[in-house]
């Protein structure tokens, strides 16, 4: 239950965006906890509820809050945006939910969640894994393309299995794992839902200070390259025995071996030792017009742990003015490029940070620069297996998006 988001939906200018009628039967469920804290479902002589009286309960929630009730405002909150309101009316539309002409996105949100709310956990789940993230990418034992599709079982299985390991590790229990095929990228994006350590705040309430417990909740992306036969993981805590869980489960359930995804190097940046600026070309690669490199960083060894960090513009061309090359002493252990899309007047920024950590604007733009990347080298090859790997739950279709 993600109780410190209330704090986001407890304010009577976001509670006004949604039509009274329609927030009276959002929130009818829990009737019994609101009007015990004071709240009255009944309109005022000006025709409207009191706004303020719910925020002020929202904002303070006090033992005995349903679970239930928070998910649900937490949930529509999050997708009831400016940005998110075409695709909650695609959504809307392939639901037959009928949406009246004067719908704002908050009434949009509960529309659908009074619907079916697993739409808007869909569209909330789809609208996390598309923010930047910056992932970890790790090789599988061989380069040998999977069409992987994790059967509902599958998934119970993992969601078994990682309930464990959260629940041993002072996580709790209860995460989920949605599963997203993207076909156009030929990958499957898995959002996982899952609880941190629990957490202690100071707070004051009716002038008296006090505490409040809880568990932060987070959301982790973990995606399988069907091509490549990797797997990138971006998790919120940045915890390496986290990372560890994932590569151990996801090859332990859909590949029959704990080992599939061994934690070996995935990027180098040798190609900028080797072959300089040359290993910026980018003409053979679809989509992509110009690539710079911005930014170096390279750790010298010895008692100090020295770190220089060079910047530019272009630092190749730069370095061409002062008859200059990229540094050779040292260990490169960071870079920056600017890539230029074509029929995109914004250029993106891309960071590898080598043994397996990638950073993209976009994600959009990984499936192009992960094609550049390799054809440069800047990616290590993976020996290919002589024989086939047999496959687990492959065979039905994966969990798709609404």
């Amino acid at each position: 239950m993600a109780t410190y988001s209330l704090k986001k939906f407890a304010q009577p200018e976001i509670l006004k965006k949604i039509d009274d009628d329609r927030l009276i039967k959002f929130l009818d469920p829990h009737k019994d906890y609101l009007t015990k804290r004071g709240f009255t479902f009944e309109k005022n002589g000006d025709g409207r509820i009191d706004h303020a009286k719910l925020a002020g309960i929202l904002l303070q929630p006090a033992e005995g809050i349903p679970p239930a009730m928070v998910d649900a405002l937490y949930f529509v909150q999050e997708v009831a945006t400016d940005e998110l309101f075409d695709e909650l009316m695609e959504i809307a539309n392939i639901a037959k939910v009928k949406v009246p002409v004067d719908a704002s996105p908050a009434d949009l949100a509960v529309l659908i969640w009074l619907h079916d709310p697993e739409l808007i956990k869909s569209q909330h789940a789809e609208t996390l894994i598309t923010k930047p993230k910056s992932f970890i990418s790790f090789q599988a034992k061989d380069g040998k393309s999977h069409n992987l599709a994790p059967s509902s079982e599958a998934i119970a299985e993992l969601v078994r299995d990682m309930d464990f390991w959260f629940e041993k590790n002072k996580r709790g229990n209860g995460c989920e794992v949605i599963p997203c095929d993207m076909s156009d990228e030929n990958k499957v994006y898995f959002l996982v839902r899952h609880g941190m350590p629990f957490k202690r705040e100071g707070k004051i309430e009716q002038g008296q200070t006090g505490s409040i417990f809880y568990r932060p909740e987070v959301h982790d992306v973990v995606v399988y390259d069907k091509k490549a036969n990797e797997l990138s993981i971006y998790n919120a805590s940045s915890s390496k025995k986290e990372r560890l869980m994932y590569l151990e489960l996801f090859g332990t359930h859909f590949f029959d071996d704990p080992d599939y995804f061994p934690s070996d190097d995935k990027y180098t940046l040798d190609p900028l030792l080797k072959d300089g600026e040359t290993s910026l070309s980018c003409i053979d690669i679809p989509g992509m017009e110009e690539v710079k490199l911005i930014e170096i960083q390279v750790w010298v060894p010895g008692p100090y742990a020295d770190r220089t960090i060079s910047k530019s513009k272009d630092l190749f061309a730069s370095w061409a003015t002062r008859d200059r090359s990229v540094p050779t002493y040292g260990r490169l252990t960071e870079a920056k490029f600017q890539v230029k899309f074509d029929h995109d007047s914004k250029p993106r920024t891309v960071k590898i940070k080598p043994p397996n950590v990638a950073s993209f604007d976009r994600k959009e733009d990984a499936h192009t620069i992960e094609q550049w990347l390799m054809a440069r080298g800047f990616i290590k090859q993976q020996e290919q297996a002589a024989e086939e790997r047999p496959m687990k739950h492959d065979a039905q279709a994966a969990v798709a998006y609404a």
